[in-house]
């Protein structure tokens, strides 16, 4: 089916061969003819299917077979740039039409936005935030309206504004046009149709499933390499444009940061930027002025940006259907695209769901050093080789206890003995008898030692067996036991007997 063989006005058909539309996609043939109808409707597609031609094409086409001084269509967003992006399409499709429209988004000037919208514009395209904010300063006058778009809703009630989409819903007519337009179909999309909308119809194009013309890989790495994996990726890939997406605000400033410190040209947009900059990123990107740009999940829904091939999850998305919305930004229409996503040991849960959802389109690849080897895939496979190296050194450390030998066991049991002797009164000559034995086996001790370390740096043999058997012999007590005896009674008989080993000692040479 071609454009032209809807009934449109010659306006809005030059506008389409202006922009380069000649076959609608799936969601648009099957969605513009109920709208044109003027039925309620839910259109659910995946992200790069055109839903958004899906709505203003038939909205414009309404408008100029009933024109009014009045604003006719009410299209709601979640974001800045889907909001901006809706009305750029606005402006090229009615180009010659002289349908006029007005974003109504924060970042930008107030009361800029309040005069457009006491104007009359046909459109407004607006985000429900500041849309509210308006009204609490404007009497604006939803009376006219015909039409409401609710786009990209899902992601709409995820940012918490269905109390702002709820209080404008309550001011619009009750008799008007609805329709919804969605990636995924949660219940709340379903609560929501059923509280506002009129038995609509629903369009449902490959929900929650990728396209196939994406080329979906992933690596297991560690946090602390996916920088210089980042880096690999893009020197060994060709590309024309890639967005990296991060988690998180911080996590985008400073990965872009890296990326130019490494000489690498990239911009950046996320939430807490001012439209001013969001605006100058955004364009650059688009421009191709600036190849790669990282960004939050605010770049992941309806933003169509032309050649996209390559997507970086930088962090695993927390939700399948973020996945999904992230990865379609390539290979829309009849391209073809690259989804690489980097996996750490904190983001299997969430990993582990999106390869059920995608099977075997995702394939799982290797980080490669640069010598060429390959490093683990999985931060699984690293653990159990660190366990295996623990186990090593504990096995290690158990066999150098073994080599302990008994008699060194028993040298630290006289040894405790000693200080415990020694620190007592001498009563007899068996406690001196006991006491120099293990005086001799401390002394024996420590001339085996000695022998051992001689033997190492000795080369002659002979002569370290002399050695050892004269030193041996040196060190033997030579005292004799009669003389022990004498000495013991001769301290006892003494005026001050002497105390401890010591005072014995002392007696035996005085």
């Amino acid at each position: 089916m071609k454009f032209n063989e809807f009934d449109f006005k010659e306006e809005l058909i030059a506008g389409l061969r202006d922009i380069g539309y000649t076959d609608p996609t799936p969601i648009q043939e099957q969605t513009i003819p109920i709208i044109l109808d003027k039925k309620d409707i839910i259109g659910a597609a995946q992200t790069g299917t055109g839903k958004t031609g899906a709505f203003v094409i038939p909205v414009i086409q309404q408008i100029l077979e009933n024109p009014s001084e009045q604003t006719q269509a009410l299209i709601l967003s979640p974001t800045r740039e889907l909001a901006q992006q809706i009305d750029e399409q606005i402006f090229a499709l009615g180009y010659h039409t002289g349908i006029s429209s007005a974003t109504i988004i924060g970042g930008e000037d107030f009361g800029q936005q309040a005069k457009a919208i006491r104007s009359g514009v046909d459109i407004i395209v607006a985000t429900p935030g500041r849309l509210i904010d308006q009204t609490k300063v404007l009497d604006i006058d939803f009376s006219h309206i015909k039409f409401l778009v609710l786009d990209e809703a899902d992601r709409m009630l995820d940012m918490g504004f269905l109390p702002d989409v709820t209080k404008i819903i309550k001011k619009l007519p009750e008799k008007r046009q609805t329709m919804l337009f969605s990636a995924t179909m949660p219940n709340a999309i379903k609560e929501l149709a059923n509280r506002f909308m009129d038995n609509p119809e629903k369009v449902e194009i490959a929900i929650e499933k990728p396209s196939g013309s994406i080329t979906q890989q992933a690596y297991f790495v560690n946090q602390k390499e996916k920088l210089a994996l980042v880096q690999d990726v893009l020197d060994d890939m060709k590309w024309d444009s890639c967005i990296i997406f991060c988690a998180t605000k911080r996590g985008v400033d400073e990965l872009e940061r890296l990326l130019q410190k490494k000489g690498i040209k990239a911009g950046s947009i996320h939430g807490d930027r001012d439209q001013d900059e969001r605006n100058k990123s955004l364009h650059e990107f688009k421009s191709g002025q600036v190849p790669l740009i990282v960004a939050t999940d605010v770049l992941a829904r309806g933003i169509d940006i032309a050649n996209v091939s390559l997507i970086i999850n930088y962090d695993v998305p927390r939700a399948v259907d973020d996945y999904v919305h992230r990865i379609g930004r390539t290979g829309r229409y009849d391209k073809t695209g690259t989804a690489i996503t980097f996996v750490n040991k904190k983001d299997r849960r969430a990993f582990s769901a999106i390869q059920d959802k995608v099977g075997d389109q995702l394939e799982m690849l290797k980080v490669e050093d640069s010598s060429g080897t390959q490093k683990p895939n999985s931060s699984k496979e690293k653990e159990v080789k660190e366990k295996e190296k623990q186990k090593e050194r504990t096995h290690q450390s158990d066999q150098k206890k073994k080599k302990e030998t008994k008699s060194d066991k028993t040298m630290k049991q006289l040894s405790k003995k000693e200080i415990e002797k020694r620190n007592n009164k001498v009563q007899n000559l068996d406690s001196v008898e006991v006491i120099l034995r293990e005086d001799k086996i401390a002394s024996k001790k420590h001339e085996l030692n000695r022998k051992e370390r001689k033997q190492s740096s000795n080369k002659d043999s002979s002569s370290k067996s002399t050695n050892d058997k004269s030193s041996s012999k040196r060190n033997e007590p030579v005292i004799p036991a009669e003389r022990i005896k004498k000495a013991t009674k001769r301290n006892q008989n003494a005026p001050k007997p002497a105390k401890g080993l010591w005072g014995l000692i002392k007696s035996l040479f005085s």
